[in-house]
């Protein structure tokens, strides 16, 4: 009767280390799964916004916003899906031969499968601008005409 006992308790034992193995497997690779899609989305958000802040600037050599396109261009072929990585490199081939390309189709690739992944409502829109012109230095007074001017798309 005793070796009954023993061998039902080592059963018991085992199985529920067994079970702890298997939960604790699933629960780390649940975790690097989590981790990663945390990590994508926060770069390809950082990536849309530094595009969206360069989209239909003016190119001037050493501006601040073609330095942060350069990143999101990074990051995009580093996290970005397949499709968005060939629409940074149809961009990158329209840009080097006419010297102008849209960055619409990319931006709108992005904030589609970043509202997917965030469970926000698709927009089949395409992405709008509002760009401001001169703007207002903080180290003199204001006056009524002094308020930046929305350029017009």
């Amino acid at each position: 009767m005793s070796d009954s006992v023993n061998i039902s308790h080592l059963i018991t034992v085992g199985v529920a280390i067994g079970g702890w193995l298997v939960v604790h497997r699933f629960s780390a690779w649940r975790d690097r799964i989590n981790h990663k899609r945390k990590m994508q989305t926060e770069f390809l958000v950082a990536a849309f916004q530094h595009l969206a802040n360069s989209a239909n600037r003016p190119f001037a050599p050493g501006a601040e916003h073609l330095r942060d396109m350069e990143s999101a261009f990074a990051d995009i072929q580093l996290f970005g899906s397949k499709k968005q990585v060939q629409l940074v490199e149809d961009f990158a081939s329209e840009f080097s031969q006419a010297n102008s390309a849209p960055l619409d189709p990319l931006l709108n690739s992005l904030r589609q499968d970043l509202r997917k992944e965030l469970g926000y409502e698709q927009i089949n829109s395409n992405v709008k601008w509002v760009r401001f012109e001169g703007g207002v230095n903080a180290s003199q007074p204001t006056t009524p005409g002094d308020a930046p001017q929305a350029v017009r798309p």
